[in-house]
């Protein structure tokens, strides 16, 4: 994750937004992350607009935690969608909720 931006991931309400890489290295807090987030009742949302890099282990996490019913995905890039097409998990992706 980018170091120069002080906090890695910015919960706001009901809404997760992480900051820069999502790689096997930052999955323990990533993980932890969506868990606080599902403690939450009501819908979620995890912003992607801000992911440089993902890797297979973060789209895992992001797989399990859509599992619920209640995470919804937006701001993803055409990056980020094409990696989930490539691990066979494009369904998971909200359409017409990515960046163009």
């Amino acid at each position: 994750m980018k170091e120069d931006q002080g906090e890695s991931m910015l919960a706001v309400d009901f809404m997760l937004k992480p900051i820069g890489d999502l790689t096997i290295f930052e999955a323990s807090q990533f993980h932890e992350d969506l868990c606080s987030l599902h403690r939450q009742k009501g819908m979620l949302e995890l912003d992607l607009s801000e992911i440089d890099r993902i890797d297979s282990s973060c789209v895992q996490l992001i797989v399990a935690a859509t599992r619920s019913g209640r995470l919804t995905l937006k701001g993803y890039s055409s990056q980020i969608k094409d990696r989930f097409e490539e691990i066979g998990f494009s369904q998971f992706l909200s359409t017409g909720h990515g960046v163009s």
